[in-house]
């Protein structure tokens, strides 16, 4: 279904923020497709799939997501889920961490540590695996993780917390070196589409552009990618723009006002505008937030 206040809505969930070191959402269950949009975290997120059947959006690929499967998630990487909930419900938990909370006490286990700061600080070749048999396993961390952190403070106990990340890791790590990597579908025009984005997101958009180097109608170029995605292409271009932004507003020492020409917005009020509409901070106050 279709909203009027669809681009506000899609401000508000953004950026998904916590300011507890750890949030776990234990079987969440959907039975009505709410309004889902691109958006990232500030820490990592593993996404498990307890029922249903639907798709994510990652690295500008598209994949098929049903029970027994496990997304794991970069911090700020920008992504999107959508489930189908007209014929059977959407039964989902999700892990969000901050890493640099449990850095210190995972470092005492050297090969784990590895693979955690590669989601962390690197980049996986694969991020979406499938569980098949072996879903009794990865239940009970899940059910045990959530009766403890359930439990009145139990979520600033951060060395229990840290084993019970750590049996999580170890499980999605075996997945990892196992090769049972969720296969992308083929090329749809939504990725082509995203392909294009990426390559020109910092120049002012132009739909004739895109459209032509696709060889589709402007018409046609915004249908394909509402209907295959449930966005429009000017929310994608803002999100990965206000994305780029986040992240150079952490690693650059450069001015505000730069940051915003950097990421294809050069009309300095209107990127803070656009920034704090998007992730409810200031760019000033965003960079603040994140000094060490």
């Amino acid at each position: 279904m279709k909203h009027s206040n669809h681009t506000n809505e899609q401000f508000q969930v953004f950026h998904a923020t916590n300011n507890k070191a750890l949030r776990l959402r234990y079987k969440i269950v959907s039975t009505e497709t709410p309004p889902i949009y691109y958006h990232y975290h500030r820490g990592i997120e593993i996404l498990f799939v307890h029922h249903g059947i639907g798709s994510l959006t990652l690295n500008r690929k598209m994949y098929n997501l049903e029970a027994g499967s496990i997304v794991l998630l970069h911090p700020f990487q920008l992504h999107r889920v959508q489930f189908e909930t007209h014929t059977q419900p959407y039964v989902r938990t999700t892990l969000t961490f901050e890493p640099s909370s449990f850095a210190p006490l995972l470092k005492h286990f050297p090969v784990l540590f590895r693979f955690f700061e590669q989601i962390w600080k690197g980049q996986l070749s694969v991020q979406v695996f499938r569980m098949g048999s072996n879903l009794t396993y990865i239940s009970g961390v899940l059910e045990r993780f959530h009766h403890f952190v359930s439990e009145p403070g139990g979520d600033e106990d951060l060395e229990s917390a840290s084993m019970l990340i750590l049996n999580i890791l170890d499980y999605v790590k075996s997945l990892h070196n196992g090769g049972f990597g969720g296969a992308a579908r083929p090329e749809s025009h939504a990725e082509k589409i995203m392909n294009w984005v990426e390559d020109h997101y910092t120049e002012p958009f132009d739909l004739s552009t895109l459209a032509e180097e696709l060889h589709l109608s402007k018409h046609h170029v915004s249908h394909l990618f509402q209907s295959e995605t449930g966005s429009s292409i000017t929310d994608y271009v803002i999100a990965r723009r206000i994305r780029q932004a986040c992240w150079l507003l952490k690693t650059e020492s450069k001015s505000i006002e730069q940051i915003g020409a950097l990421v294809g917005i050069s009309n300095f009020p209107y990127f803070c505008r656009l920034f704090k509409k998007v992730t409810g901070l200031t760019p000033n106050q965003y960079r603040k937030s994140h000094l060490n």
